[in-house]
C-alpha cells in the first residue's frame, strides 16, 4: 500500500490557485450580469422614448384634425380657400403614417427587450415609467476610485494575476520531491514480514527552470494586462462622464424656459390663425417648430439616460 505525501507548502499554493480561478469565474459572471443589465436599461429607455414620441404625435394629430374640421367649415362658408383644408388633411395623413411607423418600431423594441429577458414577459406587455433626469452628483475622482477597486473586469484580472503569482510559488515548491509512505506485508521462507517505508522520487532535485520561466512570464503578462485595463477603464469613465455632463447641459437649456416659450408661441400661432392674422403656412411652420423642439427635448432625455447607463456599466454599479 502506497500513500503519496504532498509537500504541504506546494499543496497550499495549488489550493490557492484553484480558489482564485473559482473567484475569477464569479467575477466574470458579475460582468456578464452587468452587461445584460446595461442592455436591458437601453432597451427600456428606447421603449420609453418611443412611447413619448407616440404620445406627442397623437396630440399633434388630434390638434391637426380639430383644425382641419374648423377649416373645412370655413371653406364651406367661403371664408378660406378649400386648398387650405386639403393641406391640413395631408398633414393629418403624415401624422398617421408616423404613428404607424412608431407602432411597428415599438413592437420590435418590445420583442428585443423580451428576448433579453428570456421571453419571460407576455407578448403584449407594456412598460411604464418616465425618462427621468437628475444631474449626477458624483465627481470624476470618486467614480474612478469606485471603478478601479470593484469593477468586475478589474476584480477578474486581479484574481488572474494572483493566480499566476501563486503558480510561481507552486512551481518553486515543486523543486522539492514529494515523499510516499509505503506499507508492506510479504510472505517468505522465514515467515511473514511486515513493515513501513518512505519512498522518494529520483532525481532528488529538479530546478524546474523552464516551468518557472513560463510562470514568471505569465505573471508579468497578467500584470501588464491589469495596468492596461485600468488605463482603458479610466479613459472610458472620463469620456462617458463628459458625454453625460454634455447631455445635462443640453437639458438645462430646455429647462431654462425654451419649452415654455415654444408652447406659448404655438398657442399664439393657433389663435392668430383662427383670427385670420397669419396664413396657414405660417401656422404650420409654428407647429413644426414646436414639434421639433419637443422631439429634441425627448431625445435629449433619452441621450442622458443612455449615457448614464453606459457610465454605470463603466463604473461597475448604479450611480445615484
Amino acid at each position: 500500500v502506497t500513500q503519496p505525501l504532498e509537500n504541504p507548502f506546494k499543496r497550499s499554493r495549488r489550493i490557492q490557485m484553484r480558489k482564485y480561478a473559482w473567484e475569477e469565474v464569479a467575477a466574470q459572471r458579475d460582468m456578464r450580469a452587468l452587461e445584460v443589465a446595461h442592455d436591458v436599461k437601453n432597451q427600456y429607455y428606447s421603449l420609453l422614448l418611443l412611447q413619448k414620441k407616440h404620445e406627442l404625435l397623437t396630440r399633434i394629430e388630434q390638434a391637426i384634425q380639430e383644425t382641419h374640421k374648423l377649416i373645412q367649415k370655413r371653406a364651406e362658408l367661403g371664408e378660406v380657400k378649400e386648398l387650405e383644408a386639403i393641406k391640413l388633411y395631408v398633414e393629418t395623413l403624415k401624422a398617421q403614417k408616423a404613428l404607424t411607423e412608431l407602432r411597428t418600431e415599438s413592437g420590435l423594441a418590445r420583442d428585443h427587450l423580451n428576448k433579453l429577458l428570456a421571453n419571460m414577459l407576455p407578448a403584449d406587455f407594456q412598460v411604464s415609467g418616465e425618462l427621468a433626469f437628475q444631474p449626477i452628483a458624483a465627481d470624476e475622482e470618486s467614480l474612478l476610485t469606485l471603478a478601479l477597486s470593484g469593477h468586475p473586469l478589474i476584480v477578474a484580472k486581479q484574481l488572474q494575476l494572483e493566480q499566476s503569482r501563486s503558480n510561481i510559488s507552486y512551481v518553486k515548491w515543486q523543486r522539492l520531491p514529494d515523499l510516499a509512505l509505503k506499507g508492506f506485508r510479504e510472505s517468505g521462507l522465514d515467515g511473514i514480514n511486515r513493515g513501513l517505508g518512505v519512498a522518494i522520487d529520483i532525481p532528488l532535485w529538479n530546478f524546474k527552470g523552464k516551468e518557472l520561466a513560463e510562470a514568471e512570464s505569465l505573471s508579468h503578462k497578467s500584470e501588464q494586462e491589469l495596468n492596461a485595463l485600468r488605463l482603458d477603464l479610466a479613459q472610458e469613465i472620463r469620456s462617458r462622464l463628459r458625454r453625460t455632463r454634455l447631455a445635462e447641459e443640453t437639458l438645462a437649456i430646455f429647462s431654462a424656459g425654451l419649452m415654455d416659450q415654444a408652447e406659448q408661441s404655438l398657442k399664439i400661432a393657433e389663435i392668430s390663425y383662427r383670427e385670420g392674422e397669419i396664413s396657414l403656412l405660417e401656422f404650420l411652420d409654428s407647429q413644426r417648430t414646436y414639434i421639433s423642439i419637443l422631439r429634441d427635448y425627448v431625445d435629449a432625455l433619452y441621450s442622458w439616460n443612455a449615457e448614464k447607463a453606459a457610465l454605470e456599466r463603466a463604473v461597475g454599479e448604479d450611480i445615484q
